[in-house]
């Protein structure tokens, strides 16, 4: 109780169990416990995070934040990945928020994501929206056993699999304003919720390159990141301020930065309405629908062609009411049937499956998408690699132990590691997937033969080194 109390910054007496606050004041420990801890990178202040006493009350003092002088975000592109034939067709767009304005995003997030969830509840979408909620205590197998066993049921579906095109980058402001002002009972939102809705919104950003040209550093340094991240802060005072020519601010009326702690919960709360009415058609026909962020999938029982036309065309009329907040990507928009315990195209009615959160759904057997695996593989063999060449030093002279690799890439009882998170898989969902099945049995001598590997390149450099000489 008393840890509770310092938390919540609580003076008045008697036990948080007659509180009227007691469940929101539990949870916003619970956040800390869970998201407190202090970010590694370097930014333009200092490391800080909800774990600090000092930073919680100032995260938590309206006045402060409503006052609060925010730091451009620093933005990166996140480039194609290497791994497997097929990536992103364009770089990510990802942006970091400096450490304070993390700590005050949380708090935030954490406040309007508790609202989100109560009124979820009221309005029947609580199971609609998947990503990045808090109350749910599932994970993306369960959300995907969930689909996969109700169209099962259903016996004859029609499934229709799409996202959003450029979600975040899209996102329109007014809307996202009425939307936060619905949920929050207000007409006008209060000086600290608007400071934070102005600079998520009309957020100011710094391009990594231009930050490192400011440090006096070369882009094209190996390790250059690694390097700038060791620094108490990206840039000092003077190289901050001699090149804020750099920073360049959102006023398109569009659009909030990925990957800051708020985006996910503004995001959810910018398609309440729209869940809702998508939700009582889908429900109402006996069929489901889940959105994971600009990810969806709606399946609903029919009976014929005629009725599987009459689904579509009322689906996609509500979200065409929606053009100008949101925009559907046609080309990553999938209709298919299922019947006789087959995964059908629609209207071709050739065999195929349904992709959806990692998995692949033929109609009767379920297996991890293949490029999770390959990704794995390919982190693991260039880590692995790396430890071999090194002979177990690191850059600096450090120890590198192969127990890490194992850690990382094998069991682990603390963190989940993706052969933990394909093990449940293959328990819940009874997978029949020779791959899943290949990496699980086979994972260990494969992190084995590609520390070798890495042991046997630097053997043959070192012979040619020393030929050469």
């Amino acid at each position: 109780m008393e840890r509770q109390k310092r938390y919540n910054r609580c003076s008045k007496d008697g036990a948080c169990a007659e509180c009227a606050q007691n469940d929101q004041c539990g949870a916003w420990v619970s956040f800390v416990d869970k998201h407190g801890t202090q970010k590694g990178y370097a930014h333009f202040d200092r490391r800080v995070s909800l774990e600090m006493d000092s930073v919680r009350d100032y995260v938590m003092d309206r006045e402060k934040v409503a006052a609060h002088g925010f730091y451009p975000f620093i933005h990166f592109e996140k480039k194609n990945s290497r791994y497997g034939r097929k990536g992103p067709k364009k770089p990510r767009e990802l942006y970091y928020c400096s450490h304070m304005d993390r700590c005050i995003y949380q708090r935030y997030a954490f406040l309007l994501n508790y609202l989100y969830n109560i009124r979820a509840k009221e309005e029947g979408i609580d199971r609609v929206a998947t990503a990045y909620r808090n109350n749910l205590g599932k994970n993306n197998i369960d959300f995907a056993k969930e689909v996969f066993d109700a169209i099962r049921g259903m016996g004859k579906c029609l499934v229709i699999v799409g996202d959003f095109t450029d979600f975040f980058n899209r996102l329109e402001h007014r809307y996202l304003k009425q939307r936060l002002c619905e949920l929050l009972g207000v007409e006008r939102l209060p000086e600290d919720y608007f400071a934070v809705f102005q600079n998520i919104t009309r957020f100011a950003g710094w391009d990594w390159e231009d930050i490192v040209e400011a440090a006096g550093e070369s882009i094209n340094e190996k390790g250059i990141k690694k390097k700038l991240n060791r620094k108490e802060t990206v840039l000092t005072r003077q190289q901050f301020l001699d090149n804020k020519k750099y920073i360049r601010k959102n006023t398109s009326g569009i659009g909030i930065p990925q990957g800051s702690p708020i985006s996910a919960v503004l995001a959810n709360i910018y398609m309440m309405r729209f869940d809702r009415t998508l939700q009582e058609y889908v429900s109402g026909q006996g069929g489901i629908y889940r959105r994971y962020s600009d990810d969806f999938l709606i399946a609903v029982p029919i009976r014929g062609e005629g009725e599987a036309k009459k689904h579509i065309g009322r689906i996609f009329s509500y979200i065409h009411e929606m053009d100008g907040l949101i925009e559907l990507q046609e080309e990553k928009t999938s209709l298919y049937l299922f019947e006789q315990g087959r995964i059908r195209s629609y209207p071709s009615k050739d065999p195929a499956f349904i992709d959806y959160l990692g998995f692949w759904f033929d109609g009767e057997n379920i297996r991890i998408r293949p490029r999770s695996i390959t990704k794995y593989y390919y982190r693991m063999r260039r880590k692995a690699r790396t430890v071999g060449r090194s002979s177990g030093l690191s850059l600096h002279g450090r120890h590198i132990s192969s127990k890490n690799l194992y850690q990382i890439y094998s069991h682990n009882d603390k963190k989940r590691t993706f052969i933990d998170y394909a093990k449940k898989a293959r328990h819940m969902m009874d997978l029949r997937d020779p791959e899943t099945d290949a990496v699980i049995k086979r994972h260990k001598q494969k992190i084995a033969q590609a520390v070798k590997a890495g042991i046997t390149a630097k053997k043959h450099l070192v012979k040619e080194v020393n030929e050469d000489g």
